[in-house]
């Protein structure tokens, strides 16, 4: 840390670098991504958490990858979900993709949200065939844990006028 004038707010006091630009910036105006804010931090397209980012590499390089992550997952909160005991309902479906897989999440709903996120990511709005399966893990000593993971045929559902 030295002592320079910060761009954001013209103070002169001890200012901290950007990680983008690597302008100084003071402590104040530093903005800091924290990545227990995102549900899916893995799946976010560049690693843009846990670095200090002047304002304007924030509004320029990490805004507009948050925007899109939080559309991204709206679109996987509406994803319509066909698993593999309701076939009556899709074997109509064409199945042209490859499956979406996902390992080690922590519960089912953290699985089905995952899958969703990765068919909403390609523009999908459909999972068919979805299974999922858990298996226990042995941690340190004596306690278990369920380990779920899954994989599911994206494809986009076409709604018919009436």
């Amino acid at each position: 840390m030295e002592k320079s004038q910060c761009l954001s707010c013209l103070k002169s006091s001890t200012t901290l670098k950007c990680d983008i630009c690597q302008n100084s910036c003071c402590k104040d105006c530093m903005i800091y991504i924290d990545a227990d804010v995102f549900d899916l931090v893995e799946l976010l397209p560049t690693k843009i958490y846990d670095k200090g980012l002047c304002s304007n590499c924030f509004n320029t390089e990490a805004s507009p990858i948050i925007e899109e992550y939080k559309e991204i997952l709206e679109k996987a909160k509406v994803v319509n979900i066909y698993d593999m005991q309701q076939t009556q309902e899709t074997y109509k479906m064409p199945r042209h993709e490859k499956p979406v897989i996902v390992t080690e999440c922590e519960d089912r709903e953290e699985t089905l949200l995952r899958l969703a996120f990765l068919a909403a990511q390609k523009g999908f709005n459909t999972l068919v065939d979805v299974d999922l399966q858990s298996t226990k893990s042995k941690q340190p000593g004596t306690y278990k844990k369920h380990v779920w993971s899954g994989r599911g045929i994206p494809l986009n559902r076409i709604k018919k006028n009436p």
